[in-house]
């Protein structure tokens, strides 16, 4: 793979001998110098990637506060499962059912498991065997 590292400025000669000296110790291999033709343009970004990046970020953002809302109910699971595992004793169950898969026992579960029920099941009503 080539590397290549742009230094311009007034400070470029000794900023390049301090690069060369590092990426030497680093890599183990001496750095070869070149200099770019005055005629040759030098672009700031590519136009495409600047464009994927503006179209990422959007996306980026609903993940970032789909992991968010998924952080916190979480926590509220963990609470609800303190709470019952203070309230149950070794006879007591609480499952949770439908969606796909088996019973899922709200108390032993791993939270990611809960969570994946819930989500599975978002659109329908969680109902309670009592009625309430």
């Amino acid at each position: 793979m080539t590397l290549f590292l742009h230094i311009t400025g007034p400070n470029a000669q000794a900023l390049a001998a301090e690069v060369e000296a590092f990426f030497a110790e680093v890599i183990g291999t001496p750095v070869e110098r070149r200099s770019l033709p005055k005629d040759d343009v030098i672009y700031r970004s590519d136009p495409l990637a600047v464009a994927a990046l503006v179209l990422a970020i959007p996306g980026a953002l609903v993940a970032t506060l789909d992991l968010a809302q998924r952080a916190r109910l979480g926590e509220r699971i963990d609470r609800l499962r303190d709470r019952l595992r203070g309230k149950a004793d070794s006879a007591d169950r609480v499952s949770l059912s439908g969606g796909a898969g088996p019973d899922l026992d709200l108390i032993a579960a791993p939270r990611d498991a809960v969570i994946d029920r819930l989500e599975q099941t978002s659109g329908d009503r969680v109902q309670s065997p009592s009625g309430k």
